[in-house]
């Protein structure tokens, strides 16, 4: 192989390119879902597996280089793809054991030999990253690459668990273990990694967390106290701590929020509310599931919170900051990504936050449907917006078209057109 041909943009470009497939996959299969045998657990996964976990190692692996300034050699980058590669392999026949559940009685099979080779593929990118972590002593964001690390050594324990629930579906126990050790864990300790700087940057404002190493202790504990907790009938202990982690982050982004506010310009956007709105969907989603051990006998999961009001939107916010910033090309380029990214950028994220509450919160079957298209179509845009903006930023670097201004302000009145719509809604269907 060339030097060339793995090149840093080159490997992004290609280890990136399954984040772009699961994505249509999961849009076509959610607009197919009453043909698709197991719908619910399909897109569940297809999602969190297809979208986010590919994005977790793939982000994971250039932010360590870039926070711990180590880049690796292009030498390292075939390695890197074949991890990839094996865990997308162990997606697809996870996804087609699961498919395969009302035609076929051993179908567990096939989801075993799938959630194995994920495994073993993270549980390769968590030695990876350990040897980063230990190659970057006196590093200040180490702690970052701590987190990356515990955070791929949870996955590997999640899909046993997810493994075992394939045999034994709808077991309580074994489901909290699961989702314990894959949204808390995998996603959770990533994304707490990752918005120890990420938050102020597309914040736009100064200051870094100086607690991040106690809250990713803190996230861990209280991951494992959860999973050993399920089996024995009591994560009340760990979901709290798990809780208090995330919060010691949140006090210090939420200072970032309010110094943003002073003085807002264009600094609130789509990226910067989607970061905010997902980690309080996180803390909020678990603090409600938490109480609800202490009064009811059989809490119910808040799957919806923690999939699209955290998973999903820290995702399509994180990545629509990322994508532009990363493609670069001057700040005129850069600018030109970042505004097509964030087209009706507030409306969006009116309609997926306040959509997610009313799609929660009713017993109407049919606002159930409107507020849930909302909801996931403001989200389901994001490809045609990278589309667009690749475009766009692609031509003012070639120096085919001249850069947008800076915005001067925020476009607050989506928010307003937003809540309006929504309430007419509201208002329309709760009236009949």
């Amino acid at each position: 192989m060339t030097q060339d041909k793995w090149s840093s943009r080159t490997w992004h470009r290609k280890a990136s390119r399954p984040v772009s497939i699961w994505m249509m996959v999961f849009i076509l299969v959610g607009a197919a879902h009453i043909f698709v045998p197991n719908y619910r657990w399909v897109l569940i996964h297809l999602f969190t597996l297809g979208l986010v976990t590919n994005s977790i190692v793939v982000w994971s692996q250039h932010l360590t280089e870039k926070f711990v300034h180590q880049k690796l050699p292009d030498s390292t980058r075939p390695k890197q793809l074949a991890r990839i590669y094996i865990l997308n392999i162990g997606i697809i026949i996870t996804v087609a054991g699961q498919i395969l559940v009302q035609f076929w009685k051993c179908h567990w099979i096939l989801t075993q030999i799938g959630a194995t080779l994920i495994a073993l593929a993270v549980l390769w990118h968590a030695v990876a990253l350990f040897i980063q972590w230990r190659a970057a002593k006196n590093k200040r964001f180490r702690p970052i690459v701590g987190s990356y690390v515990l955070s791929a050594l949870c996955l590997p324990v999640g899909a046993v668990f997810g493994a075992i629930l394939a045999i034994h579906p709808g077991n309580p126990q074994l489901l909290l273990a699961h989702i314990a050790t894959n949204i808390g864990g995998f996603i959770g300790l990533a994304a707490a990694g990752s918005l120890t700087i990420l938050f102020p940057t597309i914040w736009r404002t100064q200051g870094t967390n100086d607690h991040m190493s106690s809250s990713f202790v803190l996230l861990t504990v209280g991951v494992v106290a959860t999973t050993i907790g399920a089996f024995l009938d009591f994560p009340q202990l760990g979901l709290i701590i798990y809780c208090i982690g995330w919060i010691l982050s949140l006090q210090h982004w939420l200072g970032n929020v309010l110094d943003v506010a002073r003085a807002p310009r264009d600094r609130v956007n789509f990226a910067s509310v989607s970061v905010l709105m997902a980690a309080l969907w996180l803390v909020l989603s678990l603090a409600y599931y938490t109480t609800q051990h202490f009064l009811v006998t059989e809490p119910g999961l808040p799957t919806l919170g923690l999939v699209v009001g955290f998973g999903a939107q820290l995702l399509i916010g994180v990545m629509s900051y990322l994508l532009p910033t990363t493609m670069g090309g001057g700040p005129s380029a850069v600018r030109a990504g970042l505004q097509e990214l964030d087209r009706w950028g507030l409306l969006r994220a009116t309609f997926v936050n306040g959509g997610l509450l009313i799609w929660m919160g009713t017993d109407i079957s049919l606002l159930k449907v409107v507020a849930s298209l909302l909801c996931i179509g403001s989200l389901a845009a994001f490809p045609v917006l990278v589309a667009r903006a690749v475009k766009s930023q692609k031509l003012v670097l070639m120096k085919k078209a001249a850069g947008p201004e800076p915005k001067t302000t925020a476009d607050w009145n989506q928010i307003y057109i937003g809540i309006a719509i929504l309430a007419a809604i509201y208002v329309l269907f709760a009236a009949v």
